[in-house]
């Protein structure tokens, strides 16, 4: 029987499980140093105070549970693996061996190293334990200027979001649309929380469909958010970001959202990686020489046809799938991948979108059609 290792629970990870565990000849342990799969693409709604933890979490353990027998999980850190003797080695230093790695290990908020500071005085929500940060403080923030409002005080609160990919604008709507309800409730200007989004790029989602960015920059003015588009930020401190265009931004609070920095191993051979950390892989998902060594999800560089791909859900759960065939059925065939679309939630019950990567749609209709998908996507892991 083939020994199949899989590092982390990401949606890559058990995606690729879901898809071994419908095969009798392989045994498969999946690791990851949480008990949880954190749904980052629900994120959004959680650190805008919509949605609780256990909304955006599904238990590891009982997900794989309810797979086959063939399957198990280890709550343990894989810190590195020996492509020589086919072994991994967790943080207790306990070594496994394996027929088949699998490594989709995720990624982390990737903060400039070319901006002072940054890191220091911003926060990211691509961990649970972060985001729940974030959502503590968002949640204390509205508290707190319901009370000023009672009590007359006009002192404001920005809340600025540095990246206006996909992740910026919906957590910015989904924030600004709450504070708008809870504004006619309170009927007063005292209640007085600003929205801000910062990149350095000319537009909202940056690389998507014109029709998308056009209609999420119109909703994101719509619902009074501030945004500060084509200059990158130059500085940071306690107080201010400063624009390389000489702008300065008052903060209370600052989440940066402006993209990824893929988790690896520590491993016996050196392996290439990209700017962004990720392994560079080849047209079948593998380390380059490592036949048996797949790299999946936000820790591989997907390049299809010479076209880069960025970290999605979307691709990560076909990246899963495809190894777990190619492991199983021993298929030759290249990994290819074909967008179902996009959706972006844009507060409330309004979003826009392209179905089947071409027909634009937005208000309630795309808001609908992305509840769909995203319930779909957790009775998965039911």
């Amino acid at each position: 029987m083939k020994k199949v290792i899989i590092v982390g629970a990401s949606y890559a990870g058990l995606y690729a499980a879901k898809k071994l565990a419908l095969s009798s000849d392989v045994e498969v342990v999946v690791f990851d140093k949480n008990a949880y799969h954190y749904i980052q693409v629900e994120s959004y709604g959680f650190v805008a105070t919509k949605y609780k933890a256990s909304d955006v979490t599904v238990n590891t353990s009982d997900y794989i549970k309810g797979l086959n027998a063939n399957v198990t999980f280890q709550q343990n850190e894989i810190l590195s693996f020996d492509s020589e003797s086919k072994t991994v080695t967790t943080i207790d230093n306990e070594e496994f061996t394996y027929d088949e790695l699998i490594i989709a290990t995720g990624s982390l908020t990737n903060f400039p190293p070319q901006v002072p500071n940054i890191q220091k005085y911003s926060i990211g929500i691509k961990t649970l334990q972060r985001a729940s940060e974030v959502e503590q403080t968002f949640g204390k923030a509205i508290n707190d200027a319901i009370w000023k409002s009672k009590n007359d005080s006009k002192k404001s609160y920005n809340m600025v979001i540095g990246g206006a990919g996909l992740s910026g604008v919906e957590i910015a709507a989904e924030m600004a649309n709450l504070l708008n309800k809870q504004k006619s409730k309170t009927n007063t200007e005292a209640y007085d929380i600003n929205i801000i989004i910062v990149d350095g790029m000319k537009t909202v989602l940056p690389g998507m469909d014109e029709r998308l960015v056009n209609s999420s920059h119109e909703r994101l003015e719509e619902l009074g958010i501030k945004i500060h588009l084509g200059s990158f930020i130059k500085d940071v401190d306690e107080n201010k970001i400063y624009l390389m265009n000489d702008v300065e931004i008052e903060y209370d609070y600052f989440l940066f959202t402006g993209g990824i920095r893929a988790i690896t191993l520590n491993s016996t051979k050196e392996y290439a990686v990209n700017k962004l950390n990720q392994y560079v892989v080849n047209e079948k998902l593998q380390l380059p020489e490592e036949e048996n060594i797949h790299v999946i999800g936000d820790a591989a560089e997907m390049m299809i046809n010479d076209k880069y791909y960025p970290p999605t859900a979307q691709i990560a759960i076909k990246a899963g799938e495809y190894v777990a065939n190619a492991i199983t059925a021993n298929s030759s065939d290249k990994f290819d991948f074909k967008s179902s679309g996009v959706l972006v939630s844009l507060g409330g019950t309004y979003a826009v979108g392209l179905a089947n990567d071409k027909y634009f749609i937005k208000g309630i209709c795309a808001h609908i059609l992305k509840k769909v998908v995203t319930t779909m996507h957790k009775r998965k892991f039911i």
